[in-house]
């Protein structure tokens, strides 16, 4: 990732570079002592009590390292001036303070550029008072209280320079930082959105093919489908004629139930005409009773003479009682096929009833087979539309599967504006 290579320049390195400075200027002092006639012992004492505060420095933390390998250096100016003592060079072993003052200063750490211009103070207002031979070539007090205050001006003025391109420099390492943690946030943003990118990719891939195989399945579907709106379009057909041939049975049952009533109303007409006979019957029955019966009288008052006059009344009687027995049996087959008559009369008449609503119910099916058939049509036109439809949305979704595939390339490569804030030697090859 783009983010494991850059990474800030450590600090440590200027600091390991002042440490090893420290430790390499060792020989530098006791070497010019002893070729110079100065102090010799105690110079090379005071560089091994310096090498071991610049090796001290390699421990710890914060800024208590700088200021030992700070110390040991000008440690080191103080023991190279002391060496020239007495020498004409002397004076000329101080511009190694302005030189260490620069050295100091690329470690970074303001307290140990603070802290080595309040050595060197110390050191020549201290010697040049109290051992001026070591700082000065010359004893004069009042020449090296000028001396002193001439470095101090060049000291301070180098310090503070120096002061102000560290605080630049600290604010340039400020910004860079900020261009760094800007230019990572970037690039794992711009991961981020590679990752999105990638998994929308798979996801309008996975939606492409699901989008074919529904459309497949729905075109397997809508082919079943118009299959059977015309498998059902042939069955409204053949309905309507079934419901043709019933609408011409059912007229026929409707003549037949116009017969039939006809026929039950002259059976009831015959019937009452059959009553009236009965009737008429038993009218002459009852007066061939009443006949025979005053013949019996008559012939009972005749005596002897009237006896076989009494025989045929009697016959007589006896055959009007028969006929009287007879027109009560008619009389009584007669009410009950009246009866029967009118009840088959309702019957039929309910029937007629019922088939005239059966006629009407089966008009009306045969207008919403009709319908059907109709609608079954139109269906069968409007799912071969919804088959091409379908067809051409499947050949739309292949097209734009490689633009999407294409869509998160872009997103592998850094951003314009990363690459200004950290400038392009900061990102990896």
């Amino acid at each position: 990732m783009m983010t494991e290579t850059i990474a800030p320049k450590p600090q440590a390195d200027e600091y390991r570079l002042a440490r090893n400075a420290a430790l390499l200027a060792a020989p530098v002092a006791p070497v010019s002592a002893y070729f110079t006639g100065g102090p010799f012992w105690p110079v090379l004492v005071g560089t091994l009590v310096l090498c071991v505060l610049a090796l001290a420095g390699r421990r710890g933390q914060g800024a208590g390292p700088a200021l030992l390998v700070t110390l040991a250096l000008v440690g080191h100016c103080v023991l190279f001036t002391a060496a020239f003592a007495g020498h004409a060079w002397q004076l000329d072993t101080h511009m190694a303070f302005f030189a260490v003052l620069a050295m100091i200063a690329t470690m970074g750490s303001i307290p140990a550029l603070i802290f080595a211009v309040g050595v060197i103070a110390v050191h020549h207002l201290s010697l040049g008072l109290l051992l001026p031979a070591l700082v000065y070539p010359s004893v004069d007090l009042l020449g090296n209280l000028a001396r002193t205050v001439m470095h101090a001006v060049i000291v301070l003025a180098e310090a503070a320079v120096l002061l102000l391109a560290m605080l630049a420099r600290k604010r340039s390492a400020a910004e860079i930082e900020a261009g760094r943690a800007r230019l990572a946030q970037i690039a794992e943003e711009a991961e981020r959105a590679r990752a999105m990118a990638e998994a929308a990719r798979e996801r309008a891939q996975t939606v492409s093919e699901r989008t074919r195989e529904e459309g497949r399945r729905a075109a397997v579907a809508v082919d079943g489908i118009a299959g059977a709106a015309r498998a059902a379009v042939a069955q409204a057909e053949g309905s309507r004629g079934l419901f043709a041939g019933a609408r011409q049975d059912a007229d026929l049952s409707s003549q037949t139930y116009a017969q039939t009533v006809e026929a039950m109303r002259k059976l009831r007409e015959s019937s009452e005409r059959i009553g009236q006979i009965v009737d008429l019957i038993d009218e002459i029955a009852r007066r061939t009773d009443l006949l025979a019966l005053n013949a019996a009288v008559e012939s009972a008052r005749a005596g002897e003479a009237g006896r076989g006059f009494a025989v045929v009344a009697h016959e007589v009687r006896k055959l009007s009682q028969q006929s009287t027995d007879a027109a009560l049996q008619i009389r009584s087959l007669v009410g009950t096929s009246a009866q029967q008559v009118k009840d088959g009369a309702r019957l039929v008449e309910e029937a007629g009833v019922a088939l005239e609503r059966i006629t009407r119910t089966i008009g009306q099916l045969e207008e919403r087979m009709r319908d059907i058939s109709t609608t079954a049509g139109e269906q069968s036109t409007s799912l071969d539309a919804v088959k091409m439809t379908i067809g051409r949305i499947d050949l739309i979704t292949e097209a734009h599967e490689a633009p999407t595939g294409r869509a998160a390339m872009p997103a592998r490569r850094p951003e314009p504006e990363a690459v200004a804030v950290a400038g392009p030697d900061r990102l990896a090859a």
